[in-house]
């Protein structure tokens, strides 16, 4: 068993990457083989909306037509058994660098012609969110649904999609550096104390269940 990790952070030692690991290391312990790649760094943009991949033509299916270092990732994204994507939210939705590789990834996968999947199995999945933002902002935000839409997306066209948000992460080493004056720094420490450590079991948990999902 294979599973793929994409990390959708800029930071390479960042929450992201931290929920991540610990998400691969969970899978890793159930016996699968894991790969973590890094998308910040590659050159590839999101969807040019060319439609090459719906025309009628021998190369229907055959995933985005455009050639950059997108392709390599999407080749690697079908050899595997399943996937555990990990981004931060930047301005309510994943980073540009996740979101240019869902676009180019969903949309070339999505069949225009039946309800059905256009990939040769199922690819279950895990979408690991982390963000500055306490719980109650996100739920005023809205923010919440478009979690839950992403996991949306890869349930109807590759397979089962689970979900999970880091809140109120922190974004510095050292505060003090910062111009964060408005950040009730002492409330977001404590909080982050108690709940990091237990976001990254949860992620441990869903990267070792991921295992039970893929069906072989």
């Amino acid at each position: 068993m294979k599973i793929l990790g994409l990390n959708g952070s800029p930071r390479l030692k960042g929450n992201s990457v931290q929920l991540l690991t610990e998400a691969l290391r969970g899978a890793n312990d159930a016996g699968a083989e894991t790969e973590l790649i890094s998308l910040y760094g590659m050159n590839f943009k999101g969807c040019r909306s060319c439609f090459a991949c719906k025309r009628k033509s021998p190369f229907y299916g055959k995933g985005c037509a455009m050639k950059d270092d997108f392709t390599g990732v999407m080749e690697k994204l079908l050899e595997a058994d399943a996937w555990i994507f990990a981004t931060p939210i930047y301005n309510g939705h994943m980073s540009s660098s996740m979101s240019a590789l869902i676009e180019r990834f969903y949309f070339s996968h999505h069949n225009y012609d039946a309800h059905e999947r256009m990939v040769e199995k199922e690819y279950p999945s895990v979408l690991i969110y982390s963000m500055n933002g306490n719980p109650l902002f996100m739920e005023k935000m809205g923010i919440e649904n478009s979690c839950k839409y992403d996991a949306f997306l890869f349930e109807n066209a590759f397979g089962g999609c689970k979900y999970m948000v880091a809140n109120a992460t922190l974004q510095f080493d050292d505060y003090s550096k910062y111009h964060t004056a408005a950040v009730p720094l002492e409330k977001k420490l404590k909080y982050n104390a108690e709940h990091f450590p237990q976001d990254l079991q949860r992620a441990y948990e869903m990267g070792k269940e991921l295992i039970s999902r893929i069906n072989l």
